[in-house]
């Protein structure tokens, strides 16, 4: 790496500066021109600055750039530069070495923030000598080149001859500790001007007989952790000494900083060994953070702190020792372990920092550390002494081919497109041993304490400390992911569980439980900070009509206020009768709101099951949009939204619950001959959206609502799009009933995430198999597939992705999901997959054994999504919901599915058929032997007999009924028509059989009905049929602007060619380059285009539309 050299002219150093403050004065009509006179903002501009420029090529007799006013726009600097500045030998300037460019960069995308502030604090029992100190802090500025360094743009180090380090007292004598802390607080986070070195300053705090406190601050650009031992030991020594020698040679120091830049040869071989390494590595790391995560995160941060007993610490070093690693490496191996407990990932990269430093630098202060980054693959019932093992490979091989810098690695390797996360590593590590460190004058000792900034470099860092008085572990998160409560949460379970990682070294790793995090943040939380964030964001569409979520969040706020006047308390149920659209998803959200829970109810079904329905589900009250209110109002209080929406009640925040409250009551089919009413709580939603790894829901999403409300999808669909911040968009009845109408709706909406049942599924792609291939996720499921069809919509270009997701309405939805490949369908199987997170599976046999692979047996299911159980049907539950003989927690249960599968290689699973009489119809479960008890409900029905038969569209009900004839004669015959609308009056249009009457129910040789004669005489039985009254709900050339931002970003990229969709990033662009096109750009344009707004949409389009409104003052 070069030096920069600097013209000077041949003057005296006041006679220069007497001339160029004359050309200031003259220029700007400035009477008095001083060292931080701007020169822009004292009036010039781009002309101006040209004209100074040839007046002072003419002064100095230099070939000076025309631009050097923009390189030096401060007098002081430009005078230091031109040989007129206060050091007799002028500043001098560099290019950046890695470490710093790193920083550099990430200082311009954050500006004025504290996040690579490093802050130290020594408490003493007696005063400071503030003399003493601010000449030895002044000395160790002469002695090392670092402390006279700045950084000015366009990416350039300035240091200088002499400074002074800034030694601020604070007389703070019967003041609060409060206030002391706030004092220390603005001290640690005040920005640093980069261009006005030393980046180091102090701050003694005098508290009279309590002490004193000595705070440092410097900035990382400067110094690292070696050079904060180094400057703490020379500081005890020299303010020991009282001295105010001992700078070494301006000459000596500049060579010696100039060695440390030499590159390696073998850059080519070790840039090598980080594509292999990293190559297919994972974009994201599946933190439980509790905040939505925002598309343009910033710094904030704050850390949770636990001190490790001796026990816990032993325990983890005795296994690194064990493998002759070094504590590092043993902390490294611990934070793999933790982070696959509270993730549940097993493919991560850690960042962790390493020293560049060589022999000619052992001594010297500066920024000599770059950042690695460490990928760890963890398989299935891997332990913490494989982890131990794997650690001490990855990490020697990363520090053999650390000389790649960590820049160049992300510029080189990483294809994310994700802006809102770290690229390579969102966590990191780092670990320090201070038991040496602190300081000792005057006889009294002070040990080293951190100061925390209030900003966070990455998602969570640990860091780790060896000190005097036991060893301390901070996990830093961001404030923009998680909250006080779910960071200490989660620091808490990952020690634990390093903890019981390697107390038995031996054993599995713990998997991801189902108690991941204590602070728990329900849906409707996350809706609401959606509308916080975004309030005029899309919420809701339904055709022309839209809904925005800081309206949507109003609206809740006044329904829930009006569920609690009607004294509604937390917990209770409040029916829900509406189709799906604005209002019912309004509605959900409002009772939620309440803390109440909702029950949502088809309005097409008969009015005695919604009364049946509303009656027994121990429902509070109604709210509902029409005619329902009169037809439930001497059931519970019902109340219309209209009127809600209109009340006079003060809007309510949303209710605080945990995960075990009840977010909604759905009702299923029941085998007693009535439906019963599923307990759903609030944790088990959360499992499923909006952050569950089959999909992922964000502001870009458009999510078709095309599920009944009471059909348990709608719990995907509402809460996936709006906890996601996307928009839901309703889909009309008679969009589902046509193919044409479908593919126009998903084109017009740009829906790109959907679920259809197997049957709708089936129906679109009989008739319109390319509807779907613009979707980015298509998720189909509540029956058995139909490999046929699945192979016509393949065929036919199938969405980014194809989802089969399988569960009972017990287990929230989803149980397992499989994305669906084209292999799966030359193998001739489509698996029901794999558990969601935090979930379980088990295949059992009658004897209540696992089964293995190849085997057949009854499906389990359990984790958070599973339902309280049955509403006021305890022995229903104790039946269907079993304890879980193999949790490791007691309480723990499991779901009986009652579907029998095959237990397929890698832990999936292969539907096979039902263990009892229970069917799925359209996607709705539905028990023969509750339609079987409506029919014997019916006037004039003797026997009867309900079978389920499959056909190409489904599932077929028929009921096969023998008449009354206690009456005699032939005149006593039923009338199907009549049974059927007798039937209608119970039972939903999706369970309505088709009726066949016949004269008697025969029967086989053992007394029970024979099915195949039933269906044999149904062969010619054509009349008599009850079939649904209706369909089913199932459920710019030659412009100047152009021109030069196209030549300017071919200039700056090294190409002929530039397209408006290029992407910069993607074209070998990267910041360094982005922040002198914009340099460029300001000289070309006179505009000024912030680095984080050009990252934003990286494209030539987008940056000529950012370019036009900053040229039109904002308007196109």
């Amino acid at each position: 790496m070069s030096e920069r050299p600097v013209p000077a002219g041949a003057r005296p150093v006041a006679e220069l500066r007497e001339a160029v403050a004359a050309i200031w004065s003259n220029v700007l009509g400035l009477d008095d021109i001083r060292d931080d006179c701007n020169f822009f903002d004292e009036g010039g501009d781009s002309v101006l600055s040209v004209e100074v420029a040839i007046s002072l090529r003419e002064l100095t007799g230099q070939e000076l750039e025309l631009d050097i006013l923009y390189e030096y726009p401060e007098f002081g600097a430009l005078s230091a530069a031109l040989g007129g500045g206060p050091d007799e030998g002028g500043p001098r300037t560099r290019e950046l070495t890695a470490a710093e460019e790193r920083l550099w960069t990430a200082e311009q995308l954050h500006p004025g923030s504290a996040v690579y502030h490093l802050a130290v604090r020594y408490r003493f029992p007696g005063s400071l000598d503030v003399g003493r100190l601010r000449a030895a802090l002044d000395t160790l500025a002469a002695r090392h080149e670092a402390l006279r360094r700045g950084f000015v743009k366009p990416a350039l180090s300035l240091t200088v001859r002499k400074v002074s380090v800034a030694c601020r007292w604070v007389d703070a004598r019967g003041v609060s500790d409060e206030s002391v802390r706030e004092l220390v607080d603005t001290e640690v986070r005040t920005p640093f001007d980069l261009g006005r070195p030393p980046l180091l300053r102090a701050l003694v705090v005098d508290r009279g007989d309590a002490g004193s406190e000595l705070v440092l601050t410097v900035h990382h650009l400067v110094c690292d952790g070696v050079s904060l031992d180094l400057l703490e030991t020379q500081l005890q020594q020299l303010y020991e000494d009282g001295s105010g020698s001992g700078g070494t040679e301006w000459e000596r120091e500049s060579a010696g900083r100039q060695a440390v830049s030499v590159r390696p040869r073998d850059a080519g071989t070790a840039l090598d060994h980080w594509r292999t390494m990293l190559a297919g590595c994972p974009g994201a790391l599946s933190l439980p953070h509790d905040l939505v995560r925002s598309p343009r995160p910033g710094v904030g941060g704050a850390a949770h702190r636990i001190l490790l007993t001796d026990e816990q610490v032993s325990t983890i070093l005795s296994s690194a020792e064990e493998e002759r690693l070094s504590p590092f490496m043993a902390w490294v191996a611990a934070y793999v372990t933790g982070l696959v407990a509270v993730t549940g990932d097993r493919d991560l990269v850690l960042a962790v920092p390493a020293s560049s430093r060589g022999p000619a630098q052992a001594g010297e202060v500066g920024m000599f550390v770059d950042t690695l980054p460490l990928r760890f693959t963890v398989g299935p019932g891997a332990t913490a002494r494989d982890v131990v093992r794997s650690v001490r490979r990855v990490v020697t091989g990363a520090l053999a081919h650390q000389q790649v810098p960590f820049q160049t690695l992300v510029e080189e390797v990483w294809s994310g497109t994700d802006r809102s996360r770290a690229p390579l590593a969102q966590a990191a590590l780092t670990y320090m041993d201070t038991t040496r460190c602190g300081l000792r004058w005057d006889g009294h000792s002070a040990e080293r304490e951190q100061i925390g900034t209030g900003t966070a470099k990455y998602e969570v860092l640990w860091l780790v400390t060896r000190t005097g008085r036991g060893t301390v572990c901070e996990l830093e998160y961001s404030t923009d992911l998680f909250t006080d409560g779910a960071a200490a949460a989660l620091h808490q379970r990952m020690v634990a569980a390093v903890g019981d990682a390697f107390a038995q070294p031996d054993a599995p790793l713990p998997e991801c439980g189902t108690d991941a995090l204590d602070v728990f943040v329900p849906i409707h939380e996350r809706v609401h900070r959606r509308a916080v964030e975004h309030p005029g964001a899309v919420a809701v569409r339904h055709g022309r009509t839209t809904l925005t979520y800081g309206e949507l969040d109003r609206r809740a706020s006044v329904v829930a206020a009006g569920v609690r006047a009607a004294g509604v308390g937390r917990g209770a149920g409040v029916a829900v009768p509406m189709e799906r659209g604005i209002a019912s998803a309004t509605t959900c959200l409002g009772i939620l709101y309440a803390g109440a829970a909702y029950l949502p109810v088809d309005i097409a079904q008969p009015a005695e099951r919604t009364r049946h329905i509303v009656r027994n589900a121990a429902t509070a009250a109604v709210v509902t949009d029409d005619a329902a209110a009169e037809l439930l109002a001497d059931v519970v209080p019902a109340h219309l939204l209209e009127k809600l929406l209109v009340t006079d009640e003060a809007p309510v925040a949303p209710a605080a619950v945990t995960g075990a409250d009840v977010a909604y009551v759905i009702c299923t089919s029941g085998s007693t001959g009535r439906p019963k009413a599923v307990v759903v709580p609030h944790r088990a939603v959360v499992r499923l959206v909006p952050d569950a790894d089959f999909v992922t829901f964000g502001p870009a999403d458009r999510v078709a609502h095309v599920s009944n409300p009471a059909f348990d999808a709608a719990t995907l669909e509402i809460w996936g799009a709006l906890a996601g911040g996307g928009t839901l968009v309703v889909a009309d009845r008679d969009v589902l009933l046509s193919p044409r109408r479908m593919r126009s709706f998903l084109a017009d909406e740009g829906i790109s995430v959907m679920f259809l049942t197997v049957t709708l599924l089936n129906q679109m792609v009989d008739f319109a198999p390319d509807a779907f291939r613009d979707l980015r996720v298509l998720l189909f499921g509540g029956e058995k597939h139909d490999a046929l069809r699945l192979g016509k919509l393949f065929a036919a270009g199938p969405p980014a992705t194809v989802v089969n997701g399988y569960g009972p309405t017990e287990n929230t939805t989803f149980s397992t999901t499989h994305e669906v490949t084209a292999e799966d369908l030359a193998e001739g199987v489509v698996p029901l997959g794999r558990p969601l997170p935090c979930s379980t599976a088990y295949v059992l046999d009658a004897s209540g054994q696992r089964v293995g692979a190849g085997g057949t047996g009854e499906l389990y299911v359990g984790g958070d999504g599973l339902a309280h159980g049955y509403f006021d049907a305890p022995a229903q539950t104790a039946a269907a919901f079993v304890p879980d003989p193999f949790a490791g927690r007691p309480g723990q249960r499991l779901y009986r599915t009652g579907d029998q599968v095959r237990v397929l290689p890698g832990e999936r699973y292969e539907y096979v058929g039902r263990l009892d009489d229970q069917v799925k119809v359209r996607g709705h479960r539905v028990e023969i032997a509750e339609i079987d008890a409506a029919v014997r409900r019916q006037n004039g029905v003797a026997d009867a007999v309900v079978h389920a038969r499959p056909t190409d569209d489904g599932i077929e009900i028929i009921a096969f009924v023998a008449p009354d004839t206690a009456g005699g004669g032939p005149e006593a015959a039923l009338d199907a028509t009549a049974l059927g609308d007798g039937l209608r009056r119970e039972l939903p249009q999706y369970m309505l059989p088709t009726v066949i009457v016949v004269d008697r129910i025969p029967v086989t040789a053992n007394g029970k009905a024979d099915r195949e004669a039933l269906l044999s005489a149904s062969a010619g039985a054509g009349a008599g049929g009850c079939a649904p009254a209706e369909s089913a709900d199932p459920s710019q050339d030659g412009d100047p602007v152009d021109g030069t931002v196209t030549a300017l970003w071919q200039e700056v990229l090294g190409t002929r060619s530039a397209r408006p969709e290029d992407n910069f990033l993607n074209a070998g662009g990267h910041s360094i380059k982005a922040m002198r096109l914009l340099a460029l750009l300001g000289e070309e344009l006179d505009v000024t285009i912030d680095l984080v707004d050009f990252f934003e949409n990286p494209t030539l389009r987008g940056l000529t539309t950012l370019v036009r409104q900053e040229l039109t003052g904002g308007e196109l």
